[in-house]
């Protein structure tokens, strides 16, 4: 199993409603999120769980990079996807799309995550040292302040033993890039599941 490190804006604000939207959308989507991907040279399409195909799938879709017009073209221009890729562009976060029962319907919706945020997926054993090495409780689910995660980085009793390990100097080094992302308003939240 893997925990997934991410980067939360804990803001609690009332998002559209979820959309439905038809396999035949969702491949238009991920159509244009491959092509995008490689014209910008970066990810846009990131995996929560399973893959498309499967009983059940979720993902992220990075859409702040893209214009409106061309993204809703995807679905058809539906007023109700409209408004979430609309709050998710001014909010700067990206979309999550989701079918959570083998024969549901596939949803768009508002993710929680920032546009720009990094994510580091690690096995459980190394999830856990990573845990450790930081001083926070070895939890398989949690969150923490980004203020936190940020004074940890910089304790220099912390640090010296996250350096200590040459394993984690990859994931040391994102979580300094979370760590370095600055909200418009309010206060980000390291997140692991």
């Amino acid at each position: 199993m893997t925990i997934t490190f991410r980067v939360e804006d804990g803001r609690a604000i009332l998002a559209p409603m979820a959309a439905i939207i038809t396999p035949d959308q969702l491949a238009s989507l991920r159509d244009l999120l491959a092509e995008q991907s490689l014209r910008l040279g970066f990810a846009m399409l990131l995996p929560v769980y399973g893959v498309t195909g499967d009983p059940w799938f979720e993902f992220d879709a990075r859409v702040c990079h893209l214009s409106l017009a061309v993204v809703s073209k995807c679905f058809d221009h539906d007023p109700s996807v409209i408004a979430i890729l609309d709050e998710a562009q001014f909010l700067g976060r990206r979309v999550r799309v989701a079918q959570t029962e083998p024969t549901g319907d596939i949803t768009i919706r508002l993710s929680l995550n920032p546009d720009a945020a990094p994510e580091i997926a690690l096995a459980n054993p190394q999830a856990l040292a990573l845990l450790d090495g930081l001083g926070i409780d070895r939890m398989v689910a949690g969150m923490v302040p980004m203020t936190e995660l940020r004074r940890r980085l910089t304790d220099p009793r912390i640090r010296r033993r996250l350096d200590s390990d040459p394993d984690m100097a990859e994931s040391i080094e994102t979580l300094a890039t979370m760590a370095a992302l600055k909200p418009i308003d309010g206060e980000y939240l390291l997140a692991w599941i």
